[in-house]
């Protein structure tokens, strides 16, 4: 018996003459955990919707516990015993738990579905991963973390001998994670070959066995984490070093911008009080719920709020659209339900805030489409042209886009919210300089971030809340430690 599970060989894929993927080989190996690292557009989702059947190789062969596999399917692909645990999570909110992970193969008895033994069954699988929930809640009474558990068991139930997780940490916490890896650990032992993808290096680094690098849609080596460190990982991801320094800020003035005082909205946030400068970067920190996002959406005006907030001396309206008229803009940490419209253009993405400025009086088509190509070339953003759907771009190059539509709008502040999320190593560098290069030119950021290198690496004070009160300003000197943030974050 051949100790891999699973053996992907000389796979090519292209796009419209695109070449996405070319000649690149993967394997698993039983009871393990192998994870697949590479730059946002490198080809690692590519890969993955082949195996899952969704997409089909030109050329190259895949081989399933020694079986190889032809013309799969999404259906096949399940049946053979591939489960994919997908970033954005499928389930039916409106259904109980037992009907999520046995739809499209119910149990029956004579003409009817057998309820009960659904209900067992589901139990069984929810004991595996260790969620003790009743199996016949509604999903849509979860957290996402448990929804996540529930998706996990529902692959498990299909007989999986390859169980592919794609950025399953990215909207859990830190307690979240830890069940998580526990559930993988164990899933290990009974010889189930698990795909991990994650753009966190320190979670590889703990949970996985090898790790296999895309760069460019190519191959570019497999190697024993245990024989690796970061610097390197990150070097055959990008193809050079990259800095995980503090970087200097010598933009930042003393000049106030935004002022927020007495910030209060329900029950999550309450009396925040703050000054932004002109030049600076502003991190905020706390843990998952403390009401960092809803300071945000109260400065641009999404939500209604009492107390005080003045751009350059002047209240701020409560209305979004006349806010970032006004110079403030927020690009949400969700992307593609907020920052985006998916089944747009890249340049109809980039006009949308921007219609004022750029009808006159009629938008001009070759105009708009000269502007995204511009942003394409200035970002880097890996698209083959500027009428190229958003929904077809990877998570970093659509976090681009939303940048770009933004940076047209030639704001004076800029709250990023969680704008690295689910995003490598590279394009985070890429959107660090992007950040850097707005403050040296006189404008203002808020930052805010669950990791902690990050906050630390970019920001110039550091405000740190906890259950919707600010606990503290922390000036971002050399006496700045994730365990001093922390603590005011608890």
């Amino acid at each position: 018996m051949s100790e891999n599970i699973l053996e992907m060989r000389h796979i090519n894929k292209s796009f419209f003459g695109n070449q996405v993927l070319t000649d690149v080989n993967f394997d698993v190996r039983r009871g393990e955990v192998h994870c697949l690292l590479g730059e946002n557009g490198a080809g690692k989702s590519t890969l993955i919707k082949i195996l899952s059947g969704a997409y089909v190789c030109e050329s190259g062969e895949i081989i399933l516990d020694g079986q190889k596999l032809e013309n799969i399917t999404p259906s096949s692909s399940i049946q053979a015993g591939i489960s994919v645990v997908y970033q954005e999570l499928n389930m039916m909110p409106d259904l109980p738990i037992y009907e999520n992970v046995f739809i499209g193969k119910e149990f029956t008895k004579g003409i009817r579905f057998d309820r009960k033994r659904q209900i067992q069954e589901t139990q069984r699988y929810l004991d595996i991963v260790g969620l003790n929930v009743d199996p016949r809640v509604l999903v849509g009474e979860l957290s996402i973390a448990q929804q996540q558990m529930v998706e996990i068991a529902k692959a498990i139930s299909n007989n999986a001998k390859v169980l592919v997780l794609d950025e399953p940490t990215a909207s859990i916490t830190d307690k979240e994670v830890r069940i998580l890896f526990d559930t993988v650990k164990d899933l290990r032992k009974t010889g189930i070959g698990i795909i991990y993808i994650s753009h966190r290096m320190a979670e590889l680094f703990e949970i996985g066995d090898r790790v296999t690098v895309l760069r460019d849609g190519c191959y570019v080596g497999t190697k024993n984490i245990s024989e690796i460190t970061e610097r390197e990982l990150t070097r055959m991801m990008v193809g050079r070093d990259v800095s995980f320094d503090k970087v200097s800020n010598p933009g930042r003035t003393d000049q106030v911008v935004l002022e927020v005082r007495d910030l209060c909205y329900k029950n999550r946030v309450k009396n925040v009080s703050f000054d932004l400068h002109k030049g600076e970067i502003l991190g905020f920190s706390g843990l998952v719920g403390a009401g960092r996002t809803e300071v945000a959406k109260c400065i641009v005006g999404a939500y209604r709020h009492s107390g005080s907030v003045k751009f350059q001396g002047e209240e701020l309206p409560c209305s979004v659209a006349e806010t970032a008229q006004r110079g403030v803009v927020y690009l949400s940490e969700d992307r593609k339900g907020e920052g985006l419209v998916l089944m747009h253009s890249l340049s109809e993405n980039v006009a949308l805030p921007n219609l004022k400025k750029l009808a006159t009086p009629l938008v001009k088509k070759g105009k708009l489409r000269q502007i995204a190509e511009d942003y394409i070339q200035k970002l880097r953003i890996k698209a083959y042209s500027a009428g190229m759907e958003a929904g077809q771009l990877s998570g970093g190059n659509q976090q681009k886009v939303v940048i770009s539509k933004w940076l047209y709008s030639d704001a004076d502040v800029y709250i990023f919210d969680e704008p690295t999320r689910g995003i490598d190593v590279g394009a985070r560098d890429e959107i660090y300089e992007i950040m850097l290069n707005l403050v040296k030119n006189g404008d203002s950021i808020i930052l805010i971030s669950s990791d902690l290198v990050e906050v630390i690496r970019m920001s110039d004070r550091i405000a740190v809340m906890k259950e919707g009160e600010l606990s503290t300003i922390l000036e971002n000197d050399e006496t700045i430690t994730q365990e001093k943030v922390l603590s005011y974050a608890f």
